[in-house]
């Protein structure tokens, strides 16, 4: 089995060590009275005055023995759709952009909610993408409910489980109230969770409000958790690999106490989002070469733990579809399977997650084939010992229509579609001489046309409506989805 560690076994031993003294000298600190409370009451050292928590050494081991290493996740219909664990690398889109490059203009804009609506007609279709994520914000609705309207229109439109986020510490009662409408009670959703939920601590060592009532919330409600520090390195972390993954591991650690105290076996998977900081720039490229390397070896660690993994990984920071997009988010790709990261976000992602292109994505999507391909096991298919083989050879005086080749090429060689060019220059001319963008523009239409799945129930999609009213502070209207 294929398998990439940057980290000798003793050093992940020793970084791990280091984060569960932090954790009991240092701590977190915590701006939200409600977890502060309930902590309190689960044994960890609470301090008032500096709203501070530390956490003693046995408390973090037995948080970490109570997770579940295989997540079960379920569609909207309640049927179980994947798991998130174990050797299993699933890639969905990356998340929360502001702008969006579109996809007939070029044109680098804010969405608007027809914008999202496409998005997740062609997402749900994409044979390599497992499941959709909230991709971007669209500024055609009040603000106070820009979270739900995501997960709305993904509701409304895929049947397949989400991965999205709250904006507020109010929102994820009305996200799990809405989810909720697909299961008998919230019971049901907690035994079939059908969404992954972000939580991001405020490196270096700080829960903020927002962070820490959305934990709280995600637990109660059978929401899965990532726990997201999006780590600065040079910044907010060190600038060092090693220190880096101390600091990051404390605090993914911290967020996965809070959550078993709240509700022992929740189901938390170890996530980061770290960017290499550029000391000239100041920007924070999430596909800077030390941050790789810093998703690389907290998956390991995550691994080691026994607890499924998230990385942003399989993104571009460019502006554009150009050839640092492409490298830039292979090499991601690749990266992150191969050091057996469970779930991938960043396809379609450009400009440091702040503009997403559905040109990109896919794009994206061939890359994910590529990957998945590449990262199949290598076994022995009537290949050894290889006399008998080249005995036929030797008989056919060829290769390519052997019955031994007949029964393997179809799984052997990977066939990408229309995104990736694999045509001559002659081909190329015959077939119409089309670059990317029009490639991709014939993609995305034909997915588009091909969009069959059934809207839901009148009702149902009134019942929800509603529920997102109720969090309007003016009685704004909703876009219309038709």
């Amino acid at each position: 089995m294929l398998e990439l560690k940057v980290l000798e076994n003793s050093l992940v031993e020793k970084i791990i060590n280091e984060a569960l003294s932090l954790l009991q000298d240092t701590g977190v600190e915590v701006q939200c009275d409600a977890l502060m409370e309930r902590m309190e009451s689960g044994g960890l050292n609470v301090d008032k005055d500096t709203n501070r928590i530390t956490f003693p050494k046995r408390i973090v081991e037995e948080s970490i023995k109570s997770l579940p290493s295989i997540i079960d996740l379920y569609d909207r219909s309640g049927e179980l759709f994947s798991t998130i664990g174990g050797d299993s690398t699933h890639f969905v889109p990356g998340s929360s952009a502001l702008n969006i490059l579109d996809w007939k203009s070029g044109e680098r804009r804010t969405a608007q909610t027809s914008d999202f609506i496409e998005y997740i007609k062609v997402a749900g279709q994409l044979k390599h993408i497992s499941y959709p994520a909230s991709a971007f914000s669209t500024d055609d609705i009040p603000q106070d409910i820009a979270d739900a309207w995501r997960l709305y229109l993904m509701l409304a439109h895929s049947g397949k489980p989400v991965v999205t986020g709250a904006f507020t510490h109010h929102g994820v009662n009305r996200m799990a109230e809405m989810m909720t409408c697909f299961r008998k009670d919230k019971n049901d959703l907690i035994e079939k969770p059908m969404a992954v939920f972000t939580c991001c601590p405020n490196s270096p060592l700080r829960w903020g409000l927002d962070s820490s009532q959305n934990l709280i919330d995600c637990v109660e409600n059978g929401i899965i958790v990532e726990i997201v520090p999006v780590l600065m390195i040079g910044l907010a972390v060190p600038v060092t690999t090693v220190g880096a993954l101390v600091m990051q591991t404390a605090e993914v650690l911290s967020g996965i106490v809070f959550t078993q105290l709240i509700r022992p076996g929740a189901p938390v998977i170890f996530g980061g989002a770290p960017g290499a900081f550029h000391m000239q720039l100041m920007s924070a490229p999430m596909s800077g070469v030390e941050a790789l390397q810093l998703y690389s070896g907290y998956a390991q660690i995550a691994r080691h733990l026994k607890i499924p993994s998230q990385g942003y990984m399989g993104l571009g920071d460019g502006k554009f579809n150009d050839p640092q997009a492409g490298s830039e988010t292979a090499s991601g790709a690749y990266i992150a399977a191969m050091s057996r990261m469970n779930q991938v976000a960043g396809p379609g992602m450009l400009d440091f997650v702040n503009c997403f292109s559905l040109e990109k994505l896919v794009f994206d999507d061939e890359i994910c084939g590529h990957v998945n391909h590449f990262m199949r096991d290598i076994k022995i298919k009537d290949d050894l010992p290889i006399k008998p083989f080249i005995d036929e050879v030797l008989v056919e005086q060829q290769i390519c229509t052997m019955e031994h080749t007949l029964e393997y090429w179809p799984k052997e060689l990977y066939l990408p579609g229309p995104m990736v060019d694999r045509t001559s220059w002659d081909q190329w001319k015959q077939f119409g001489s089309k670059n990317l963008q029009d490639r991709a523009r014939e993609t995305i239409q034909s997915l588009l046309d091909q969009y069959n799945e059934p809207p839901i129930d009148e009702n149902l999609d009134s019942e929800l409506r509603t529920i997102m009213k109720q969090g309007i502070k003016n009685s704004e209207s909703l876009p219309s989805l038709k």
